[in-house]
């Protein structure tokens, strides 16, 4: 999946996502584990631009089993792909504190600020599911099948040039994660 737009762009298309969302039926049955690995799709496709969408949704999904110290470990046999994963639903857990922490709820109630020097609403933050703890960094330069031009020099996948994620860093992994902090 690597770099490849058309094949993501084919898949949402055939999933027909924008309209399958507003189907309450197709919600009910989403979980936050799909939408998870929604997201690294996305991210293994670099088709950024989408990642606000299926993070905005995720969002906005407010009952207890979208919590996401609730998230199972998917126990992924794919290393790479398992350490993806769980960098994704820890970068969620920060994106998802930032937005509460600006007043957004996810319950679209959102709590209104008069001022900028307000000091900002009370929350209870999310917390990432212990799983993610104890997936390790991946050794990229054991893995032979790797197309050389997702290495970087020191041998890190990298999703985005120039990345700067301290969450993908621990595990090896370059990218940027903007897209998950947009409002």
């Amino acid at each position: 999946m690597v770099n490849n737009t058309a094949l993501l762009q084919s898949r949402m298309e055939a999933r027909n996502l924008k309209q399958m969302r507003s189907i309450p039926v197709w919600r009910w049955r989403d979980t936050p584990l799909r939408a998870v690995y929604r997201i690294y799709e996305i991210m293994a496709a670099r088709h950024h631009i989408a990642m606000w969408q299926e993070v905005e949704y995720f969002f906005k999904q407010a009952g207890k089993s979208w919590a996401l110290d609730q998230i199972p470990d998917p126990r992924d046999d794919d290393h790479v792909r398992y350490a993806i994963v769980a960098c994704i639903v820890e970068e969620l857990v920060e994106a998802v504190n930032w937005r509460l922490s600006m007043g957004m709820r996810r319950n679209g109630k959102g709590i209104y600020r008069e001022s900028i020097d307000d000091p900002p609403p009370p929350f209870v933050p999310e917390k990432a599911p212990a799983w993610t703890e104890h997936v390790p960094a991946v050794d990229l330069m054991s893995i032979a099948d790797l197309p050389v031009e997702v290495l970087d020099s020191s041998g890190r996948l990298m999703l985005e040039p120039d990345g700067e994620s301290a969450i993908f860093a621990k595990r090896n992994i370059v990218t940027n994660t903007g897209y998950f902090y947009t409002v």
